[in-house]
């Protein structure tokens, strides 16, 4: 009774850890696919590239909450000064 008492919540804490996790910072949008084992799929740099791969199954694609933007700073260019 003991042993499925930790079993029980090892399996538990597991799942919560990896619910956490669950969202890759390293891309701007994702794919929530719904269904018995629902899951996301960071992978898309925009939501025109993602929903078409969306399109007719039991998912929806979103903007990453937890995008940690571009990496290096910043992407603009620094302004050129004319000297007169």
């Amino acid at each position: 009774m003991r042993a499925a008492l930790l079993i029980a919540t090892a399996l538990m804490c597991s799942c919560t850890n990896a619910h956490a996790q669950a969202w890759d910072s390293r891309y701007p949008v994702c794919m929530v696919i719904y269904g018995p084992f629902s899951y996301n799929d960071c992978r898309y740099t925009t939501l025109q590239q993602c929903r078409p791969l969306a399109s007719g199954r039991t998912a929806q694609c979103v903007e990453n909450p937890f995008f940690a933007g571009p990496k290096g700073g910043s992407t603009r260019r620094p302004s050129r000064r004319h000297s007169h």
